[in-house]
């Protein structure tokens, strides 16, 4: 039976995958290239990384603690 925080840590990897993966896509076949639509972008790409990073960091500082 996994911890919340294994269940937490999990979820924001694949949210951080997710984001990371789909948001250039999103951005390759939208035909408008507004600058809103490049913030948003960006902010996607930044927020998948974060989750991502963020998961990593707590699984990371669990296996020292440990």
């Amino acid at each position: 039976m996994k911890t919340a925080q294994e269940r937490l840590e999990d979820a924001m990897r694949e949210v951080g995958t997710l984001l990371i993966t789909f948001a250039p896509l999103d951005a390759a076949l939208t035909e408008s290239h507004s600058l809103a639509r490049v913030l948003l972008l960006f902010s996607f790409l930044l927020i998948g990384v974060v989750l991502f990073a963020g998961s990593l960091w707590l699984e990371r500082r669990k296996s020292h603690v440990d």
